[in-house]
């Protein structure tokens, strides 16, 4: 059983890294890799915190780090607009993981659908897509293929569930934040516009920072299977 200091320890730790990561996160600009077709994309790495924190803590202090990463580095790095935005991603995000940690592999599947879904609807507006467009569909695609791909090595690999929350997590972050968005600015239109796009890059993310979490809790020792 871990000390209060230990799990005190842990805790400043990971807000720590979050604070660390979100500043990375605005110095990266990875929205040139979209040609500028998604504005303000992210890879969301202070977000992967969380996914430590579903495993490595209980669900009052990842709430409570949630809520601890949004709020400084709101006023470190963002605005009060930015909080808003975070808070609503983060929240659904955390959500969403302690549920699917329960049925990694539903989840993964989960993803695959949406963005397979994303994928058929960008097509059925843009029949013959060029350009920015066309980068957008392809990159949905691989996201599908990366989630079926997760889905089928859970199901092999149980230690693995960590790769289907963290899909997870990512793409319920991104769809709690264009909620939150198209709430805020009176804009509906973001939810079949941007919101597909968003989907196929939360799940890119998202399959990212499963691999290097599974290796990292490898590493360590730490048990993702329930």
């Amino acid at each position: 059983m871990k000390s209060k200091a230990q799990i005190v320890a842990r805790f400043g730790l990971l807000a720590a890294l979050s604070l660390v990561l979100g500043y990375f996160d605005r110095a990266i600009p990875i929205t040139w890799l979209l040609g500028g077709a998604v504005p303000g994309i992210k890879l969301g790495l202070a977000n992967t915190v969380l996914l430590y924190a579903v495993y490595l803590m209980d669900w009052r202090s990842s709430v409570a780090l949630m809520l601890t990463k949004v709020f400084l580095s709101g006023f470190l790095f963002g605005s009060m607009s930015a909080i808003l935005y975070s808070l609503s991603g983060g929240v659904l995000s955390l959500i969403v993981m302690l549920l699917v940690r329960k049925n990694a592999r539903a989840g993964a599947l989960t993803i695959a659908a949406l963005t397979a879904l994303s994928d058929i609807w960008l097509l059925y507006r843009n029949p013959r897509p060029g350009g920015q467009m066309l980068l957008c569909v392809v990159l949905i695609a691989l996201a599908c293929v990366a989630s079926v791909a997760a889905f089928v090595v859970i199901r092999r690999h149980p230690e693995w569930g960590v790769l289907g929350v963290s899909l997870a997590g990512a793409v319920a972050h991104n769809v709690g934040q264009i909620l939150m968005a198209s709430r805020v600015l009176r804009t509906p239109q973001l939810l079949y516009t941007y919101l597909p796009v968003l989907v196929g890059v939360g799940a890119v993310v998202g399959t990212l920072t499963g691999l290097v979490a599974q290796r990292v809790f490898r590493a360590l020792r730490i048990e993702t299977t329930n």
